[in-house]
């Protein structure tokens, strides 16, 4: 399958600003000769980088990359996953590692499904009925990252079958760890039933949007009994992402029986947001 090759927009470029940006630069403009005489580097953060990126590039396969152990939860791991991530990106701007980059795929690809069980064996009852320690946290956050920038990746690869695997991936790590952050839920729900849409999954993608209706429309009762009340960043994420349930159960039922919530939630995203300040409640009280 034939696949657009990535170029360096505005978009990607603050994905390279790290650290690391000069290794980055010499990928993406095939200096690959001073890249081999840099690494691996006497100070960095993660030797394991600069011997993956060595073997790669002198040989097409790398035995540290190969090895690896992902799936255990460890400091660090998710921030070197998140790094051939920026390879995977930089290597196919590049347009001269098509097989490399393939490499690299495929591990990402084999360990991401046993890195997201783990993670959702740790984090089970977090955070209702148990804690989770902030490892086991940092390292969810750091690979729900990674997942973030391959969605994006692959949308731009017009990849439709990745596409999917990894949006319902990071769909099950939102639930694991940030399950009572209801706009993030709500987005990622509704970008994982959309994607079964495009793979012919309807049935599949309506119980995600019944899903994420009844997860989110008991918040409408704050805005209906405040109609002074606007919806701040996160209120407006979530509202939209239930209306974009609503509409979208309508439609793939050819019912109309949403259209008044609809139009209420409409309502509720002209209204202006103001941000409530205690301060001048204080104010007022002193005067």
């Amino acid at each position: 399958m034939t696949t657009t090759r990535l170029t360096l927009n505005d978009e990607i470029k603050p994905f390279f600003e790290t650290e690391d940006k000069q290794l980055w630069d010499l990928i993406i403009e095939n200096n690959t000769d001073e890249v081999l005489a840099i690494l691996p580097r006497e100070h960095t953060e993660d030797e394991n980088l600069d011997l993956i990126i060595k073997e790669l590039l002198a040989t097409g396969k790398s035995e540290v990359l190969e090895s690896f152990d992902f799936v255990k939860i460890e400091e660090g791991n998710s921030a070197l996953f998140r790094n051939l991530v920026r390879l995977l990106f930089a290597l196919d701007i590049n347009g001269n590692y098509e097989e490399t980059r393939l490499v690299i795929a495929d591990k990402l690809f084999d360990s991401l499904p046993d890195m997201v069980e783990q993670i959702q064996k740790e984090a089970t009852g977090y955070p209702m009925t148990r804690r989770v320690d902030e490892l086991t946290i940092s390292e969810a956050v750091g690979l729900r990252a990674s997942l973030i920038n391959l969605i994006y990746y692959y949308r731009l690869k017009d990849d439709i079958e990745a596409l999917h695997f990894v949006t319902i991936l990071r769909s099950k790590i939102t639930l694991a760890i940030l399950g009572n952050y209801k706009n993030v839920v709500g987005h990622d729900m509704i970008e994982s039933a959309q994607i079964k849409e495009k793979v012919g999954e309807t049935d599949t993608a309506l119980t995600f949007y019944n899903l994420v209706k009844d997860n989110l429309k008991g918040e409408l009762h704050w805005f209906i009994e405040s109609p002074e009340m606007g919806a701040n960043e996160d209120d407006t994420v979530m509202l939209k992402a239930l209306r974009e349930a609503f509409s979208s159960i309508d439609r793939l039922k050819s019912t109309a029986d949403f259209e008044r919530e609809c139009a209420i939630i409409d309502e509720i995203l002209s209204r202006e947001y103001e941000e409530f300040s205690f301060d001048d409640d204080e104010d007022e009280e002193e005067d």
